[in-house]
C-alpha cells in the first residue's frame, strides 16, 4: 500500500500520569502516598547518607547527587538529609525517569539543580515536570488554583493539601494560573562587604521568575534587580510564619520606560524569599 507506514503507539507524559494515578488509588486522595506509585512499579526504595555512601567518582564536577535511579536493580534511593517534602518530590523524580519511554540509562544520578527544576539537561526538565504532575494531582491541582486567590495563604493551604513544598507550590499556583500573575524568588547574595562588616544590610537578588502564561503575554516573562534591604529583613525577621506575608505594591520599569504597578506579596521559607505579583485592585 503506497503512504503507508506503521509506528509505535505514542504514548503522551500525561497519558502515563493519569494512569499512575488511577491505579494506585490516588483518585481517592488529596495528597499522594508515593509508597503506593513505588509498590504499582514494583520498584525498591532506600534512603541512605549520599556523602558517606557514594564513591567520589560520583561528585566529580562538583555535583552532589540527592537521588538516584538504578534501572536494572528497580531501585529509587534519596538522600537521608532531604526534608519530607524534597523526599517526596525526589521519588516522584526518579519515578519520571522510570517510566518516561526515552529515559533509557541504566542509571540516573540527580544533584540539586535536577530535582530543583534549574537543569539545562532535557530528560531532567522532563523528569520534574512528570514528578509535579503526579505530585500535584495533575488538572486537580490547576482547577483549584485557579478557584483560589492568589495569595500566599492559598499557597500555605495548598502546600498543606498536597504535602508539596512552599517553593514547588507557589511555582504551580502560578503557572498553571489563567489569570496574570508571577512569582519571583530572591536568593541571599554574599558581597564582599558583607564578609567583612557584620553590620553590612544583605543584598536579596532576584534568581528567577515564573510568569503566568496571561503574565508573559501582558507584560514580561523575566525581571532581574534586588530587594529593598529594609523590606528584607522584616521578611526574614526571626521567628515569622509563611501565613505572616508582607504586602506592597511594587512599581517595575519595563522597555521604552514603561512602568508597570503590581500587588506584591512577599514571604520567607527560611531559605529564600518569594514575591507573588498580581495585578493591582481597581
Amino acid at each position: 500500500m503506497d503512504g503507508f507506514s506503521a509506528s509505535h503507539l505514542e504514548i503522551e507524559p500525561h497519558e502515563i500520569v493519569q494512569f499512575l494515578l488511577l491505579e494506585s488509588g490516588q483518585d481517592k486522595r488529596d495528597a499522594v502516598n508515593v509508597s503506593d506509585i513505588l509498590k504499582l512499579l514494583k520498584l525498591d526504595y532506600l534512603c541512605f547518607d549520599f556523602d558517606s555512601a557514594l564513591p567520589e567518582e560520583a561528585r566529580t564536577g562538583g555535583k552532589n547527587p540527592r537521588a538516584l535511579l538504578s534501572f536494572p536493580d528497580r531501585l529509587v534511593a534519596t538522600h537521608s538529609k532531604l526534608i519530607e517534602v524534597r523526599e517526596r518530590f525526589s521519588i516522584l523524580h526518579e519515578v519520571a525517569h522510570y517510566v518516561l519511554p526515552n529515559h533509557q540509562y541504566k542509571l540516573f544520578l540527580c544533584d540539586e539543580a535536577a530535582l530543583a527544576g534549574r537543569s539545562n539537561l532535557v530528560l531532567e526538565k522532563e523528569a520534574s515536570v512528570f514528578a509535579a504532575d503526579l505530585l500535584f494531582q495533575a488538572d486537580r491541582f490547576t482547577l483549584e488554583a485557579n478557584s483560589q486567590p492568589i495569595t500566599v495563604a492559598t499557597v500555605k493551604l495548598l502546600a498543606d493539601k498536597y504535602k508539596a513544598s512552599y517553593e514547588a507550590t507557589a511555582w504551580r499556583l502560578v503557572e498553571k494560573n489563567l489569570r496574570p500573575c508571577m512569582l519571583l524568588s530572591f536568593r541571599r547574595e554574599e558581597t564582599d562587604e558583607s564578609r567583612i562588616n557584620l553590620d553590612a544590610k544583605p543584598v536579596w537578588r532576584i534568581r528567577y521568575c515564573v510568569p503566568s502564561p496571561t503574565f508573559g503575554a501582558g507584560f514580561f516573562s523575566r525581571a532581574k534587580g534586588t530587594l529593598d534591604p529594609d523590606e528584607a529583613a522584616v521578611i526574614t525577621h526571626a521567628g515569622r510564619d509563611i501565613a505572616e506575608s508582607i504586602t506592597t505594591e511594587l512599581s517595575i520599569k519595563g522597555p521604552a520606560d514603561t512602568v508597570w504597578r503590581f500587588r506584591a506579596e512577599f514571604f520567607y521559607n527560611h531559605h529564600n524569599i518569594f514575591g507573588l505579583l498580581t495585578l493591582p485592585a481597581k
